[in-house]
């Protein structure tokens, strides 16, 4: 386990800091030394010098995986010009993650559509549930419950929203300008500035 927050304001500042610690927790439960293996179980390395002996014994196998702190896909190494070494530095990791998770979000628009991209490659796949991870889909993994479960909503979520929109009614109340305009006939002079009357002629109906 690793304190992410000081790494996050100079590895991966353009991302939420919610969002990356999410998807930390899922892809490698917070270890920087963290392997996924496709179509086996995932390791999960103490030290630095253990986890590259099973890095290496992976490339030698020919094996598909990820590795480190958010899980950097083996098929995008050469891409952005990192090593497995490399990215078993956390800063590294999460500098990858950066680049690859704003393209997704630039082009998949949403944050769930933009989460199974970087699972995935795709806008769809993260979406799907997956029997290997108890019929729950990546995206739910990250958090995001499935919509339309129950008929009635749950108070809690609802009360947070209605909780949301007062301090939002709230603040456009405070923030907003009132623009009096008064009749000529009160006016000396119809010019506004700045949304005031220059002049009221006072006992004028």
């Amino acid at each position: 386990m690793i304190e992410l927050i000081p790494l996050l304001l100079s590895c991966a500042a353009t991302v939420h800091p919610d969002t990356v610690r999410d998807v930390a927790k899922v892809e490698s439960s917070m270890n920087p030394y963290a392997i996924g293996v496709v179509g086996s179980n995932g390791l999960m390395p103490n030290t630095k010098e253990d986890a590259l002996l099973k890095i290496y014994q992976l490339e030698r196998e020919g094996r598909n995986y990820s590795v480190g702190l958010m899980q950097i896909n083996r098929s995008i190494f050469s891409k952005y010009g990192v090593t497995p070494e490399r990215l078993l530095d956390p800063c590294t990791n999460l500098s990858v993650f950066e680049k690859v998770m704003t393209d997704c979000y630039v082009r998949g628009k949403t944050l769930p559509r933009a989460l199974s991209c970087y699972y995935s490659g795709n806008f769809e796949a993260g979406a799907r549930k997956e029997k290997a991870f108890s019929d729950s889909s990546y995206v739910q993994r990250i958090g995001y419950v499935a919509e339309n479960r129950y008929v009635v909503p749950s108070t809690k979520a609802d009360k947070e929203k209605f909780a949301l929109g007062q301090r939002h009614d709230s603040d456009s109340t405070k923030s907003a300008r009132v623009r009096i305009v008064y009749p000529e006939g009160v006016l000396k002079s119809p010019l506004i500035v700045d949304d005031k009357p220059t002049k009221i002629l006072r006992g004028v109906d």
